[in-house]
């Protein structure tokens, strides 16, 4: 009789052990799918960021932007005469 009340009572524990782990299990896994989950969505982020940055640094559309916020426009090149000349002037002024 005591052997049966012990068996029964170590298979009550085993049982309740294997539950116990099982749950924790599920917990984990429950985890797992939401880090990959994540993992999926910042990566689908970075792309989406990745092509943004392309674009706004692209040398036409910073070129674009150049034109309409700083009213910049390109210069031309002097020759080495008129670089001297206004040099010259600058250093009569001194």
């Amino acid at each position: 009789m005591k052997k049966l009340i012990l068996m029964t009572a170590l298979f009550s524990l085993i049982l309740t052990a294997i539950t116990i782990l099982k749950y924790e299990s599920s917990k984990l896994d429950i985890k797992i799918e939401e880090a990959i989950d994540l993992k999926n969505k910042l990566k689908y982020d970075l792309s989406f960021l990745q092509a943004e940055w392309e674009y706004l640094s692209s040398p036409k559309n910073i070129e674009k932007l150049s034109k309409t916020h700083l009213d910049f426009t390109q210069v031309s090149l002097i020759s080495i005469e008129e670089f001297l000349i206004i040099l010259k002037s600058l250093r009569d002024l001194e």
